[in-house]
């Protein structure tokens, strides 16, 4: 049967997470303890043949692939549509600073009301994001396939191809290089197998 399996994974951890930074397109590393989780994530997904991988272009997510993928001749293409959403003004702050000084803003951007000054909205993050998977799923039928992505990314994807109201699109959690399974039937078709699984860096930030 050409069934598909998507192993949708957020990259790990990184120094704007530990700042609390809106981090959307702006650039940031993997901290040590990042890298460890993403080496722990391809540990734990060794007994998969993956057909290939695909990762968001922003270094953190495709850095989270590449040490996710060491040793293994996968190929791994980065793909613009899988990037974090764009925060516009927000861009870089701190959360707590824009508590303090945008709460109004704030509360309507959580409430999926508004998207930040400047920045991208909800419906466009989730049309973006899942036109990718979808297009990913397409090119690999009968395959599975490693997917890296971003924290709000992954909750407006998942919202989307669950076919979720726009004000539920920040219903999910997902944890650095937590796993995420989406099978895909051949006539497309979603059944979900797990949801934000970190059961792989228990002890890693000890």
């Amino acid at each position: 049967m050409a069934t598909t399996d998507v192993y949708l994974i957020r990259h790990g951890e990184t120094h704007a997470n530990l700042d609390q930074l809106f981090c959307g397109h702006s650039e940031t590393a993997l901290t040590p303890l990042g890298i460890a989780q993403a080496k722990a994530a391809g540990h734990r997904l060794a007994g998969v043949e993956f057909a290939a991988a695909y990762a968001s272009d922003l270094s953190r997510a495709a850095d989270t692939a590449r040490h996710a993928l060491d040793g293994r001749d996968v190929p791994l293409t980065l793909e613009p549509r899988l990037r974090e959403m764009f925060y516009g003004d927000w861009e870089a702050l701190p959360g707590k600073q824009l508590e303090e000084s945008h709460r109004d803003l704030m509360r309507d951007f959580f409430q999926c009301r508004a998207p930040a000054p400047g920045g991208e909205t909800v419906t466009e993050l989730r049309a973006r994001t899942s036109e990718a998977v979808r297009d990913i799923v397409a090119r690999h039928r009968g395959s599975a396939v490693m997917v890296v992505s971003h924290g709000n990314a992954m909750m407006a994807l998942m919202a989307e191809l669950l076919g979720l109201p726009h004000e539920a699109t920040w219903s999910f959690a997902f944890d650095n290089t937590s796993l995420t399974r989406l099978h895909f039937s051949k006539s497309n078709r979603l059944t979900l197998f797990g949801l934000n699984d970190t059961s792989h860096t228990v002890g890693l930030g000890l």
